[in-house]
């Protein structure tokens, strides 16, 4: 698929999931600090390749981490992709049920996931590089709001309103 369609993802719940190694052990999904793009491909997949690759070299200049799951591969179809790209991380296993799970039927098709394990962005076909950018920019300096005490002692974050924050 040649075509980049994003849309956001109406903040929904990551939906519950396995993921699994190349030698079928199960790994459970988490996120860290940093913002999760999970990337589903397929083997029968043509441009899966290359949206793995590129999403690769967006991960080295961006802060976000990276999940790419072979949907209804086996460990050599993985094993496959690894050595033909040439590349320098996990490529997980996933059932074909995670197309519904999910909620996608393309391939590739990645999604933005934020700290709190909600969904933000999706992308079918070509992952949007400006949205993905801005996504990770807004939530970069979300974190890094500074906190303001309270009469009571405890912190919130600073209130902010067209650029003017108090």
């Amino acid at each position: 698929m040649n075509s980049s369609l994003s849309q956001a993802a109406a903040w929904r719940d990551v939906p519950p999931f396995n993921l699994y190694d190349l030698t079928g052990q199960e790994i459970p999904f988490s996120v860290d600090d940093q913002m999760v793009v999970v990337l589903f491909l397929s083997p029968e997949c043509f441009s899966c390749d290359r949206e793995l690759f590129a999403a690769q070299y967006l991960q080295k200049n961006l802060q976000f981490q990276l999940i790419p799951i072979c949907v209804g591969c086996d460990w050599r179809e993985v094993k496959r992709i690894l050595e033909s790209l040439n590349l320098d991380l996990q490529v997980y296993m996933g059932l074909n049920n995670l197309k519904a799970t999910w909620g996608f039927w393309e391939f590739p098709t990645a999604f933005l996931v934020d700290q709190n394990m909600k969904i933000i962005e999706k992308w079918q076909g070509k992952i949007a590089v400006e949205s993905l950018e801005k996504e990770i920019i807004q939530n970069a300096l979300a974190q890094a709001k500074p906190k303001r005490k309270k009469a009571d002692g405890s912190t919130s974050p600073t209130a902010c309103s067209d650029g003017v924050c108090y």
